[in-house]
């Protein structure tokens, strides 16, 4: 079964009131006129130095392009960062108070309104948002729709629409040798009680991903371990320079996971 690709200048509405467009791994809330990104953990690179590994900084650089591509593309001015904004769990490290102190400033400069939704890596974080205007909430709603994180444990209830990041989703596509490519995607999940989830992809370049699969184990978050209906949940791939796919629903391409 093929894919159907969406293009990469074509807006589509994900779901009622949430749209996404291009290789953008952002969606935009239409009633809060804002764009949702999600994961960007900046400060990853000092973290893996202090353990023996030395990777590129690119997680800043990463991070601005999207919220920058995203922005001017759904032509708003309202970023909220759906958690994880940071990476340390322990302490406000130098390279993620130089680098947010870098980025809240740029966003300051651009008029843009940021909110920042408490992700389980956001701890020491209060004081230097406040120093920038940038707030810190643990939820959003806009109408039906629900922004948290995803680590919490939430009660779905019906016709709401949850929007979370923390999975980090990716889709791992074998060819016929064996061979894997990853994608990281949106993934569209129908829950029990009759509400849906929208997981996010990770916008930090070095988060690459936990892979969509129908094992309930495997996921993180407890909306999709112990709410979703796996069978029926699809992926929305990115690939980046060319767009988004849509692919069928998880029961109908089991084999190719």
């Amino acid at each position: 079964m093929v894919a159907p690709h969406l293009g990469l200048a074509k807006l589509v509405e994900i779901l009622p009131g949430i749209e996404i467009a291009a290789d953008l791994p952002a969606v935009y809330i239409k009633p809060a006129n804002a764009v949702v990104i999600s994961d960007t953990h900046i400060g990853y690179e000092d973290e893996m130095a202090s353990q023996g590994v030395f990777i590129p900084r690119v997680q800043k650089k990463r991070m601005i392009e999207a919220y920058t591509k995203a922005l001017n593309y759904f032509k708003t001015r309202k970023l909220v960062v759906n958690g994880d904004v940071k990476h340390s769990f322990s302490r406000l490290t130098k390279q993620e108070r130089e680098e947010l102190s870098q980025i809240f400033t740029d966003l300051k400069e651009k008029d843009v309104d940021v909110t920042i939704i408490r992700g389980n890596h956001d701890n020491y974080l209060a004081q230097l948002a406040e120093k920038f205007d940038v707030r810190i909430e643990e939820s959003l709603v806009f109408d039906n729709i629900v922004l948290y994180h995803g680590h919490t444990e939430v009660v779905p209830e019906k016709g709401k629409i949850y929007v979370i990041g923390h999975e980090h989703p990716r889709i791992s596509i074998r060819d016929s040798l064996g061979f894997k490519r990853r994608f990281k995607a949106f993934l569209v999940v129908p829950l029990k009680e009759g509400a849906t989830a929208l997981v996010l992809p990770s916008t930090g370049i070095y988060q690459p991903g936990n892979d969509i699969s129908l094992i309930r184990s495997n996921y993180l978050s407890p909306l999709i371990r112990e709410h979703a209906t796996l069978e029926k949940a699809k992926s929305y791939v990115i690939v980046e320079g060319e767009g988004i796919m849509e692919f069928p629903e998880l029961e109908l391409i089991k084999d190719l996971i």
